[in-house]
């Protein structure tokens, strides 16, 4: 057997056995991956009544009197603000000692209750799906595998396969023919299909394995790009507390929010009960869904002062670390190019779902031929 030819044999049986382990999980992923893409829009049209304001102007002539309102008519303690964005015209509250998130009407004063989990019941459970399975840790570390296997060695192995070695054969390697027998469509399917979209199943696998393998891809890229690594902003920070000193109501709180960042728009605030803990403030720039990198900035502060204690903003990190900030999010929803790379990302999604049906199909197509020649091998 001539080597070039073993090393394709070779590389085909790799390619096979990897898609047959993983392309249930994979097309899973990738189909609730495709609907994620335009979740900002779906959740909008599936929620109207909560997601849309009533009126044209809110009733309130600021955050701190309109926080106030919702504590006064709940009879509960604010634990977290969620401001409107994506599609998304009311605010989103939720109360300590409640499970629960409510919808806030800032243009009528009512107040709707919503789900356990933030946001739209469905993409809850969508995105429970594509990230975890539904199976909690363990379904994160299957998708997180997955995703890494399927990004640097079966697209890999998927590309040497479709490589056209024959020059007579390169220009039927690059166009589906729709007219040819069932068999040769299938296999133009499998083939071409996973050629034109390697590159950007390649960016949302790579990018979804970072979901698990975080802190590996964060090393990765700081190799790269020659970066220091930066401390985690997210780790815990423990204020020092005087027992005799009370937490800032909602509305102070609200005041010192509104000193950092006026040029952008506040995304999200939690509170925090804990003696030790801190305030969280979200900032970002634009509330819309946007082309371009992310540019959420974080900011953690003291509760009892509101002095800030902590921020990550993407533009003060190193280089390595500012990367990942800002296009890890928009790479794997294909939000970095605008509607063209969603609705490009929307498509690739659903590659691995026909990748894996086509590719089965042709796999199923060869051993019943190699069952027919053995039978007649045998007979004769």
């Amino acid at each position: 057997m001539k080597k070039g030819s073993f090393f394709k044999k070779s590389v085909r049986q790799v390619h096979l056995w990897l898609g047959l382990l993983a392309g249930l999980v994979l097309s899973i992923v990738g189909v609730t991956g495709s609907l994620y893409v335009f979740e900002p829009e779906i959740a909008a049209y599936l929620e109207k009544e909560k997601y849309s304001m009533a009126k044209d102007s809110s009733m309130f002539s600021n955050d701190m009197e309109m926080a106030l309102f919702v504590e006064h008519i709940s009879n509960q303690q604010i634990e977290s603000i969620q401001w409107p964005k994506r599609g998304r015209q009311t605010y989103i509250y939720k109360f300590f000692e409640d499970d629960h998130w409510y919808f806030f009407d800032q243009s009528t004063g009512e107040l709707a209750e919503g789900q356990k989990g933030l946001g739209n019941s469905i993409f809850n459970f969508i995105l429970d799906l594509h990230m975890n399975l539904t199976l909690g840790e363990p379904g994160r570390v299957i998708t997180g595998t997955t995703s890494l296997v399927f990004a640097f060695f079966m697209l890999t192995t998927g590309l040497c396969l479709w490589w056209p070695t024959n020059k007579g054969r390169r220009k039927s390697s690059f166009r589906i023919k729709w007219d040819a027998s069932p068999k040769r469509f299938n296999y133009d399917l499998h083939n071409i299909n996973g050629f034109y979209f390697s590159l950007p199943l390649f960016l949302i696998g790579l990018t979804g394995a970072a979901f698990y393998f975080d802190e590996e891809v964060q090393r990765l890229v700081d190799a790269v790009t020659f970066s220091e690594p930066a401390p985690s902003f997210f780790l815990d920070t423990k204020m020092e507390y005087d027992v005799s000193k009370d937490f800032l109501p909602i509305d102070s709180v609200l005041v010192a929010m509104q000193l950092h960042y006026p040029d952008y728009y506040k995304r999200n605030l939690w509170m925090t009960k804990e003696r030790d803990g801190t305030l969280s403030f979200a900032y970002q720039k634009r509330v819309d869904v946007y082309p371009g990198a992310d540019t959420r900035i974080f900011l953690k502060a003291d509760p009892y002062t509101g002095r800030i204690v902590a921020e990550r903003h993407p533009d003060h990190l190193p280089r390595g670390t500012s990367i990942v900030a800002k296009w890890h999010l928009p790479i794997h929803f294909g939000e970095f190019g605008g509607i063209i790379t969603r609705i490009l990302w929307f498509v690739a999604g659903l590659m691995p779902a026909l990748l894996t049906y086509t590719g089965v199909r042709i796999w199923l197509g060869r051993n019943k031929k190699r069952t027919q020649k053995i039978r007649q091998t045998s007979r004769s």
